[in-house]
This record gives C-alpha cells, sequence and structure tokens, in this order.
C-alpha cells in the first residue's frame, strides 16, 4: 500500500539552537572558558583571601610587596601618603583575625611622624573585618601581635630591621629546640613585616649626603631583606608601603589643555622602567629617579594605588614570580 506522506509538503522546521550541534565536549570547554574569562583580571578575591589565598595569589609569603600611590597632574586626584597604608593596613588586620597566637605576628616600621599605622587605625580595621567579625575587646587582645616601631632616620630603620630579624630567628630556632625528633615540624608561625616610608627615610640620605651614599645604603636594606624573606619564605612576607609616590607630575598648561593631551596620547610609549600602568594619563616613566628604581628592583611584586574620576584604583604592575601583572580592582576601604 502507497503511503499517504507526501515528502514534497512545505511544513515549519522545529528550530535547532547552534551549540546543540556541537560535540559535549566542546560546549563544556567553551563555558568553562567564558566562566572564568571575565574574572581572569579581577584582583578583588586576591585582596579579600589577603594571605590565606593560594599560591598564585599576588599576595604570598616568601616576597617582598611593595605598594605605591601614583601622582596625578589634577591635584584633586593626587593620593596620600596615608591612602597608601589602607591596603597594606586592611592585610595586616585581616592576618590577626585568623589566629590569637601570643606571639607578634606583625613587625610595623614606620617613621615616628606617620600614622598610617597608629593603633587607633589598626583597631578600626580589626573592627570591621567581616570574617570572622570581631568584639571590641577580642579585636584589642588581636593588637598584642602587633609589634610598633616607630624610627626617626635611615639608620634607626636599619637597626629596627635587624632587631625583628633577630627576633625571628630567635623564635624559630626556639620552636625547632622544642620539637621532638621523631616527631613531624609545626607548621611555623606566619609573620609580617611592614615598613613605611623607607624610600622617604632614603631621600633624608641623600639631602644629608648624596645620590650615591643614597642608592648604596638602599641597595644593601634591600638585599638585607630579600635574604630574609628567603631564609624564612614558608612564613615571612615583607611589604614595603612607599610614601613618596611614583610617577612624573608634569601640569598641563592651563590654555591648551586638548592639544597637550593630543600630544601625550600620540607620543609613542617608551616604557624605560619596564612597567607599564594602563591607568597613567601619559608615558612618563614610573620612576625617573635611580631611588625609584633600586626601590622597584627590590620589589617581587608591586601594586599602585590610582584615582580615575574619584574612584581609588588598585593595579598590579609587576609581579616576577607570578602572573598576577595587570591584575586590578576598585578599592575601598571598610568603614
Amino acid at each position: 500500500m502507497l503511503s499517504n506522506h507526501n515528502p514534497y509538503a512545505s511544513e515549519p522546521a522545529f528550530p535547532v539552537l547552534a551549540h546543540s550541534l556541537l560535540p559535549q565536549t566542546h560546549t563544556s570547554l567553551t563555558s568553562e572558558y567564558n566562566a572564568e574569562q571575565p574574572t581572569a583580571w579581577d584582583l578583588r578575591p586576591d585582596i579579600d583571601r589577603g594571605f590565606h589565598s593560594p599560591s598564585t595569589s599576588v599576595f604570598r609569603y616568601g616576597t617582598i610587596i611593595g605598594f605605591s600611590h601614583l601622582r596625578s597632574r589634577d591635584p584633586s586626584n593626587n593620593l596620600t601618603d596615608e591612602c597608601t597604608a589602607e591596603l597594606p593596613r586592611a592585610l595586616a588586620t585581616s592576618h590577626l583575625s585568623q589566629a590569637s597566637t601570643p606571639l607578634p605576628r606583625v613587625y610595623i616600621i614606620h617613621p615616628a611622624n606617620y600614622d598610617g599605622f597608629s593603633p587607633q587605625k589598626l583597631l578600626e580595621s580589626l573592627l570591621s573585618t567581616r570574617n570572622p567579625p570581631l568584639s571590641r575587646n577580642e579585636a584589642i587582645s588581636r593588637l598584642d601581635a602587633v609589634q610598633l616601631l616607630p624610627v626617626f632616620d635611615f639608620t634607626a630603620a636599619v637597626q629596627a630591621i635587624n632587631e625583628v630579624s633577630r627576633a625571628l630567628d630567635r623564635y624559630y630556632e626556639e620552636q625547632r629546640r622544642q620539637t621532638p625528633h621523631d616527631a613531624v615540624p609545626a607548621e611555623p608561625c606566619p609573620v609580617l613585616l611592614i615598613i613605611a616610608g623607607l624610600d622617604s627615610l632614603t631621600e633624608g640620605v641623600v639631602r644629608a649626603s648624596n645620590t650615591v651614599r643614597g642608592a648604596a645604603v638602599l641597595t644593601t636594606v634591600l638585599h638585607s631583606l630579600t635574604q630574609l624573606v628567603r631564609l624564612h619564605r614558608s612564613c615571612l612576607s615583607v611589604m614595603l608601603v612607599n610614601t613618596a609616590g611614583v610617577g612624573t607630575v608634569a601640569p598641563a598648561s592651563p590654555a591648551q589643555p586638548a592639544q597637550r593631551a593630543r600630544a601625550d596620547s600620540d607620543r609613542p610609549p617608551t616604557h624605560e622602567d619596564g612597567l607599564y600602568s594602563v591607568f597613567r594619563a601619559t608615558d612618563a616613566p614610573l620612576f625617573p629617579s635611580l631611588l625609584m628604581r633600586l626601590m622597584d628592583q627590590g620589589i617581587d611584586s608591586h601594586l599602585l594605588i590610582s584615582t580615575m574620576k574619584g574612584t581609588r584604583v588598585i593595579e598590579v604592575i609587576k609581579d616576577r614570580v607570578g602572573d598576577s601583572v595587570g591584575k586590578w580592582s576598585v578599592w575601598t576601604p571598610h568603614k
């Protein structure tokens, strides 16, 4: 019997989504790529986890991390040296909020007239932590783990660094002696060493002597810090908070700002310092002076703080022990 079905009848076909025609493995890989790609540049997860991040994070033990603020042509966008301390302070208090050991786990060396790490601001930062939230009494008890070392000049800063180095050697040696030979060694207590204003203190040496002398003493200190952090690579991180700012401020002509802006954009970038920030307005080097370049050479990972249209931005401009260069995030400190 012949079929009544007409193969030439015109009937609408059911719609088919294009992705359903692809192999399943290809579809899943594409979905994973699209899920990861939008956040590859995002520094915020690293900031939120702090030093509790995986080894791929920009915040890791065994490294020297630098924090600098970018100078701006617009005076209203210029950051103060206290703003540069906000992120290191938040990282330090996050570090403190996770344990209650009596060992001073945060050493802070700073100029005596610098209040970026004052006890009051550290307490406020501890009280603003959310994971876990701390009561006022708990926050005050955590401050017992902080040792503040105010200094008046570069020589005093060197002495303070040596004091911290000896204290760490004594503590870890005592910990090794107390561990039985047949026992698994305990995890060493993690320690943060924050040094604020080392760049400004070095400039004091230059004013009192000369640039060559300043470069020599700065190189020696940075070499000592590198040796210290490599010796205790599993439990120590050094954070250098630069207070002088980086970049060259070239004031724009008030009569022809548009022409100057076009000239800046048309000029080919040189990047003589080898580092680049996507948020700076000109191609002027970030580190125009010898001391700035020496400071950067002693840093493993360098974070730059700048202001764009009133918004604070944190950007990784250097990471020679990882692949975080180019990561950035808007930064709003907890109040």
